[in-house]
């Protein structure tokens, strides 16, 4: 009996110091959060060649579609070149109604032809030969056919023209390929090759970074916080700099493991806006740092992020 009545008041004193705990702290503090990227790219090259032009270094900011280098393109702008003429010349020729015009004038005369042959034939029977009259004949039909031959080398015509527009924008496209981009807004980390040096397809030309909102890491204990608490509410971000200054950064939670780890806590992600230093362009918050992360739990969940 009094080994029973010890673990009843263990259990109870163990849950009054953890409704004392849940009092004292109404909402998560997570200590030692992770800072890390949330956006990086190794920006391949796209098409083998020369790297003709290197229009980045390390510490540059670019923004998403930002042209950073490019490979000798010489080979397709001549290619479109001569697709472009090739396209207009297409373009004229399906654009022009000459042949179609003649043809239609030649089986008019054609016509003529037969009816006053007929015609002289009956006033005077004999006068012009059956072979003659149906030489005529045939001549007419002969121009008919020469018409709607006309409109339809005028569809193809219309056709081709389609086509070699097609080779423009292949030709167009093989340039484009050439121009290597940023895939996001950055920093450049780290560029590898050398202007003059020869690039493969696949082969990486620079690392950027996304600096402006970072991700910070951290984990909850399951035993004090449900998972609904915690999910999409906003926090706040602190890390120590330099000199033992402290910088405070908003953000929210758009992650919450449904896996209870073995130390009985569970791992949540915030996106954290990152913010300038006065007068720099130096970042505050970067990644690798360690920072305390408060979760405003009792505050509304924001609306869920939406991938873009």
């Amino acid at each position: 009996m009094r080994q029973c009545v010890t673990m009843t008041f263990g259990a109870v004193a163990h849950g009054l110091l953890a409704a004392v705990a849940v009092a004292a702290d109404p909402q998560p503090v997570l200590q030692r959060c992770l800072v890390s990227l949330m956006e990086e790219a190794k920006v391949p090259a796209r098409e083998p060649g020369v790297l003709a032009q290197l229009l980045v270094r390390e510490g540059d900011l670019v923004a998403r579609g930002d042209v950073i280098a490019k490979i000798d393109d010489d080979q397709p702008q001549m290619e479109r070149r001569k697709a472009k003429a090739e396209h207009d010349q297409a373009v004229a020729k399906a654009e022009s109604d000459v042949d179609v015009r003649y043809a239609v004038a030649a089986e008019k005369v054609a016509q003529v032809e037969f009816e006053k042959a007929a015609e002289s034939d009956r006033k005077v029977p004999g006068s012009v030969t059956r072979v003659e009259l149906n030489r005529l004949q045939l001549n007419e039909q002969k121009s008919e056919l020469q018409i709607e031959q006309a409109q339809l080398e005028r569809k193809v015509s219309a056709m081709a023209a389609i086509s070699k527009g097609v080779e423009v924008e292949a030709a167009e496209n093989a340039i484009d390929r050439r121009l290597i981009k940023s895939p996001l807004d950055g920093v450049v980390v780290q560029v590898f090759p050398h202007q003059g040096e020869w690039m493969q397809p696949g082969d990486p030309l620079a690392r950027v970074v996304r600096a402006d909102k970072l991700r910070v890491e951290g984990y909850v204990d399951a035993a004090l916080w449900n998972p609904e608490r915690v999910r999409d509410r906003p926090v706040t971000v602190e890390v120590t700099l330099d000199e033992n200054r402290r910088e405070k950064f908003s953000g929210r939670i758009v992650f919450t493991s449904p896996i209870v780890e073995s130390g009985g806590d569970y791992r949540v992600f915030a996106e954290v806006e990152n913010r300038q230093a006065a007068g720099s362009q130096t970042w505050l918050l970067r990644a690798g740092q360690t920072a305390t992360m408060t979760i405003h739990s009792q505050e509304q969940p924001l609306p869920p992020v939406r991938k873009k």
